[in-house]
């Protein structure tokens, strides 16, 4: 008992460190001239009209299906607080969730490996990262998204292994949390998630079910209440335009004008799928008005496009099936889509658009991270915003980042060929919580890198960004256990 209690004092010792240098970076940043930006706050097309949130949030968030609610929930509350106040807010928000989901990775790293050194240089390097620093004072909510996920990963491994329905509740709260914030966290996600608790959950599935209930009552409702307000299950209407996006809106115009003309496409299919309210509303017959503002209104009352039109919810049956039609048109088109976006993938995510008043204060630390840390041929030549820097594809891509993608490929493949061992002798109901969390992690990882790089495209490091942290934690439990059996073999070989 001694021993355990002096384990767990060096854990929470650890833990206190991280949690002190993360707070000194960001006074020092803060020193340096960095503030929460929220520059995008009327031009975001995912946030919707301010006067709106400001004035009628309930029924705004109501009517709203374009997105899931939580981002837009907590962007009107934060409103509350005024001009000067919000930043703020939101800014304490955003570093309370980093902190907890570095935390949590320190703790996974540290329960998975075995090793809390490791554990404990991997969430300092998180504290002081530039995409880390630049994400969390943004209005995006990536800088939400793989904190949120890592703390679900958490809870859900702690609650496993320590027979606690409190963590598994914590766990699955915040998985439901992230549904409810990004549309690419699908609810699927959550079922499969789900259902891999219950098969390691030997002795203990009902305090696992008992856990996601409410969670799921949550993501639940919300479905629901698209169901009865627009007839359709969807968390966003958006979903049909990003397949548009990388499949029918690469045809050629020619091409698609003659496959509508033969019918196989839709009308709508002769514009871009993200187009604005009034391009499709001159190929629609007229709509009766709904009498909701964040419905009927064609712009946001500060000029701003209304992507929550209802508009949008009227035409995805036809999007989705050009969507359909155009990948099988153009398979090969899509192929190089799909290159495009593992490029893109594995560029850093501190250079993603719309970062740059932030990136200019700490613009010698991103450079020599990028360059040292991330191998980036590019950033050894001029920093990220720097005009002259080269401009070849191959000079921007971060060579850590491709290694460590690489290393979560295999660690998929070494969970994948542990869970068919596991079917063929018919043992899966008895999986190990330690393997039912690096299920998890590949569950959440493989999805994000197949949807992102199926949509995202010229965004994907965005989208690295979102799963970053699970595939670091992925890619490090491989490279602890490669090293621990080239260890072994060069230990048999020289006793030998």
């Amino acid at each position: 008992m001694a021993i355990q209690g002096e384990v767990r004092s060096g854990h929470a010792r650890a833990a206190l460190i991280v949690a002190a240098l993360f707070v000194a970076v960001r006074l020092i940043v803060l020193a340096l001239g960095q503030r929460f930006d929220a520059d995008n706050l009327t031009s975001w097309m995912q946030i919707a009209d301010l006067a709106l949130l400001r004035e009628h949030l309930w029924r705004t968030l109501w009517y709203l299906h374009s997105q899931p609610p939580l981002f837009n929930l907590m962007i009107g509350l934060a409103l509350r607080a005024g001009p000067a106040g919000f930043p703020w807010v939101i800014g304490v928000i955003y570093a309370i969730v980093t902190l907890g989901g570095i935390l949590a990775v320190q703790a996974l790293v540290r329960d998975l490996t075995g090793r809390p050194r490791l554990a404990f240089i991997v969430a300092a390097w998180l504290c002081v990262s530039p995409a880390v620093l630049l994400f969390s004072q943004k209005l995006y909510y990536d800088g939400l998204v793989p904190w949120l996920l890592c703390m679900a990963l958490w809870g859900i491994h702690a609650g496993l292994a320590r027979r606690s329905a409190g963590w598994l509740f914590f766990g699955f709260a915040a998985l439901a949390t992230t549904t409810l914030l990004r549309s690419m966290i699908h609810p699927a996600l959550f079922v499969a998630v789900l259902a891999i608790a219950l098969l390691a959950g030997a002795g203990l599935r009902r305090r696992v079910a008992l856990a996601a209930a409410l969670p799921a009552m949550a993501i639940g409702a919300v479905m629901l209440k698209n169901v009865v307000v627009f007839g359709s299950t969807a968390l966003s209407s958006w979903a049909p335009l990003n397949v548009d996006h990388t499949t029918v809106d690469r045809l050629p115009l020619a091409t698609r004008v003659a496959m509508i003309r033969d019918g196989r496409l839709s009308r709508f299919a002769v514009v871009q799928g993200f187009s604005p309210p009034p391009v499709y509303l001159a190929m629609l017959p007229p709509i009766p008005p709904t009498g909701e503002p964040s419905l009927d209104n064609l712009r946001k009352s500060t000029g701003e496009d209304n992507w929550n039109h209802i508009l949008y919810t009227k035409i995805g049956a036809a999007r989705t099936r050009d969507a359909m039609v155009g990948l099988a048109a153009d398979p090969g088109g899509f192929a190089g889509v799909l290159a495009t976006s593992l490029y893109h993938f594995n560029r850093p995510p501190s250079e993603f658009k719309g970062l740059e008043r932030n990136r200019a204060v700490i613009a010698p630390w991103e450079r020599a991270a990028n360059a040292i840390v991330g191998l980036q041929p590019a950033a050894w030549l001029g920093r990220t915003d720097d005009p002259a820097r080269t401009a070849a594809p191959l000079m921007q891509i971060s060579l850590t980042a491709l290694a460590g993608l690489l290393l979560f490929v295999a660690f998929g493949v070494s969970v994948c060929v542990r869970l068919i061992a596991l079917l063929r002798a018919r043992a899966l109901a008895n999986m190990a919580p330690a393997l039912a969390i690096e299920a998890v992690l590949l569950l959440l990882g493989g999805w994000v890198i197949a949807i992102s790089s199926s949509f995202d495209v010229w965004e994907n490091n965005r989208a690295r960004f979102d799963i970053g942290p699970v595939l670091t934690i992925g890619a490090v439990i491989c490279a602890v256990r490669l090293y621990d059996r080239w260890r072994a073999r060069r230990q048999t070989g020289q006793s030998s």
